[in-house]
């Protein structure tokens, strides 16, 4: 990947009822989630920052029991992409940090 890291961490990526192990990067432009190897889902997921809507933390469950480890993020076309992260809130931290960044570029143009 040549483009900056802003963050990366391990984390699992909700598709359908599966839950696909890999990394979570976050550039300036996108979130990209890499899977594991021997994973259902053997495809990258990139999300392009311009088209997300929102980014809110969630809770995900383990029976009855909310665990607070999620990340949700939608786009304008209203397509919704589920994490399982550490540190949730710094993640939603620096991903809305990075939206604003891209955005103020964007006006600046």
């Amino acid at each position: 990947m040549a483009e900056n890291i802003i963050k990366k961490g391990t984390s699992n990526y909700w598709h359908g009822i599966h839950s696909v192990k890999g990394q979570l990067f976050l550039t300036a432009t996108r979130l990209l989630h890499q899977p594991r190897l021997m994973q259902v889902k053997r495809k990258e997921t990139i999300i392009m920052l311009e088209d997300v809507k929102t980014v809110e933390t969630v809770n995900n469950m383990l029976g009855k029991i909310p665990i607070p480890n999620g990340l949700r993020v939608t786009t304008y076309d209203d397509e919704v992409f589920q994490f399982v992260v550490n540190r949730r809130k710094n993640w939603l931290k620096k991903i809305e940090n990075a939206m604003s960044e891209l955005s103020g570029e964007t006006v600046g143009r």
